[in-house]
């Protein structure tokens, strides 16, 4: 008899904890990506705290996530995303008269993203007017842009499409590029992402040879919409110069649409936990936290969740 007590107040007890906490499973990104290194230290952060309970889950990229986001046969509600894929995401809604990001809301604005185009230090390849070049006489450079799964694809098409700058893309996932461009598959290739990446974290004497960052400038209007930015030296050790660039804003997004009573409060909880504990994310997470500015953004540029 006092075993089935206790059995029954256990059970009681695990249900209770279920209803009252509900797991937030944040998608973010690669493991190699800065996505996945904001998601690992949001959960030491704030995941450590009773009742938060954070799983952060690997992906392969921005587009990926908005993609399960919008899936009404996904359980996943909340993640990581660029804000200028979100954009492109609204236009395409307009031009097929399709509301798929009405219930998306902006939970908090994160850190810079920077655009990142590598080559090898031997190249030609200076600025982003070069990837235009012709090579061989009538060959365009290959250019690595991320798979469909990633902002980074989205962006570089837009970067494409925008500065009139063309060069043949190349659809090569994250990890592979770095091979791909030893092996002169590839003539440079395109990452968005909070400097320092991992990837690209580099010790300059492990490496085959050489690689340098490409200038970007904007060239024919091409970021109008995107903010002024460096990737400096103190990023990366192989890196010998600053290197202006552009940058894009890292989003904390969620379908507001799909969340629970329970997930309502375990967002806030969330939302709190970030801005309550910012100090102890900015000295023990990654550098870009140092940068992030939690109330740069208004419903004027996306309807933030309340």
């Amino acid at each position: 008899m006092k075993f089935k007590t206790l059995f029954s107040t256990l059970i009681s007890i695990v249900l209770f904890s279920s209803m009252t906490f509900a797991q937030l499973t944040l998608l973010t990104g690669p493991e190699q990506g800065s996505y996945y290194r904001f998601g690992q230290d949001i959960v030491s952060v704030i995941g450590s705290d009773p009742g938060n309970a954070i799983f952060n889950q690997v992906t392969s990229g921005a587009a990926y996530n908005f993609n399960q986001l919008i899936d009404p046969n996904s359980s996943y509600k909340i993640a990581l995303i660029q804000s200028d894929y979100l954009y492109y995401m609204q236009a395409l809604d307009y031009r097929d008269n399709l509301e798929k990001t009405k219930p998306i809301k902006v939970v908090l604005p994160l850190a810079n993203e920077e655009i990142h185009i590598v080559t090898k230090a031997n190249s030609d390849l200076k600025k982003l007017q070069d990837l235009g070049k012709m090579k061989n006489g009538d060959q365009r450079m290959n250019v690595a842009i991320g798979t469909q799964d990633q902002g980074t694809y989205a962006t570089a098409n837009l970067i494409k499409d925008r500065s009139q700058i063309f060069w043949a893309s190349r659809n090569i996932h994250f990890d592979d590029v770095m091979h791909e461009l030893f092996m002169d598959r590839i003539d440079a290739f395109i990452m968005v992402g909070s400097a320092p990446l991992q990837k690209l974290d580099l010790n300059p004497q492990a490496l085959i040879e050489e690689i340098a960052l490409i200038e970007l400038e904007n060239f024919n209007d091409w970021a109008k919409y995107y903010d002024n930015d460096t990737i400096y030296t103190t990023d990366y050790k192989w890196l010998e110069t600053n290197v202006p660039t552009f940058s894009v804003k890292t989003l904390l997004i969620v379908n507001e649409s799909k969340l629970t009573e329970d997930d309502k409060k375990a967002i806030h909880k969330l939302k709190m936990g970030i801005q309550n504990k910012f100090d102890i994310l900015k000295e023990t997470g990654h550098p870009k936290w140092k940068e992030v500015d939690l109330f740069d953004w208004t419903d004027s540029e996306w309807p933030m969740y309340k």
